[in-house]
């Protein structure tokens, strides 16, 4: 049976944990994050299995204030919610939810994982090397999140209702950045509270300059420089993106036994 780990001491223990393995990347920024309350808009609940002694198993529950969409609904709950995980495991969950809830329908994203190793973290923090190079024009800058959020957040295509409060929350309280050309944002991407890059976007009028490898080598240099360790997913089926990520040398993607590891952003639904 899963237990909860609510002291701050058995918290500052899994982040401990935590920290080192690709296995529970999701877990130590998020859970640094309610230790420090630093994104009280999304509070989350750890539980582990066994109690003690070396883990098997990590779940956590995270219930973003403004999302209708909750993370993780329990076990035989009719609430609309979305589970992240490995494939074998979100496909577990599946068979159980299948077993006891009849008027949810799940929706799969499957994804890759790309995270950066301690060669590269030092890397970018190798402050002998260049800012990210623009085109004439352009120039790096902060978003808004009061008066820019709304166009950060109808720019993502995943985006639902209580999304937008979301995001100004993230570009209030996170990592971002933004590159402008004429003062407007024209480039951006941001951290999402659970530590992954969010959203990376280009207007299309605005694109093969180089804005997007640009804008997330300068989110890279903030988030090392904050003491994170950068890491993202890229749909399988986003062709492009994936083929740039696999060249780059800021990134190591995610495998076991040399074949790449699926993760599913699954989001049950109410059928209607």
């Amino acid at each position: 049976m899963l237990t909860e780990l609510t002291s701050r001491e058995s918290l500052e223990g899994a982040l401990v944990e935590t920290t080192d393995d690709v296995n529970t990347i999701y877990f130590p920024f998020s859970i640094r994050g309610f230790l420090e309350d630093s994104f009280p808009e999304s509070p989350i609940r750890v539980f582990v299995y066994p109690p003690r002694g070396p883990r098997k198993y990590w779940f956590m529950i995270k219930d973003n204030e403004h999302i209708k969409v909750r993370a993780f609904g329990a076990l035989g709950s009719n609430r609309a919610h979305l589970v992240i995980g490995k494939e074998e495991l979100v496909k577990a969950y599946t068979c159980l939810m299948k077993n006891v809830v009849c008027d949810l329908e799940e929706a799969n994203l499957n994804l890759e994982l790309f995270y950066m190793n301690e060669k590269q973290c030092r890397q970018a923090l190798n402050f002998s090397q260049p800012e990210p190079s623009l085109p004439d024009g352009y120039y790096f800058d902060e978003v808004d999140p009061l008066t820019e959020g709304e166009l950060v957040n109808n720019t993502w295509q995943h985006a639902k209702e209580g999304d937008l409060e979301q995001t100004v929350a993230k570009l209030a309280r996170l990592p971002s950045a933004c590159v402008r050309y004429n003062g407007e944002p024209v480039a951006f991407e941001m951290v999402d509270p659970a530590g992954f890059f969010n959203n990376q976007f280009v207007f299309p009028e605005h694109r093969r300059k180089g804005l997007g490898a640009a804008v997330e080598s300068k989110l890279i240099q903030q988030c090392v420089s904050a003491g994170m360790k950068p890491f993202k997913t890229v749909s399988r089926s986003n062709r492009s993106v994936l083929a740039a990520t696999y060249t780059s040398s800021q990134w190591t993607q995610w495998k076991e036994n040399g074949r790449p590891v699926v993760v599913i952003f699954q989001e049950w639904a109410v059928n209607e």
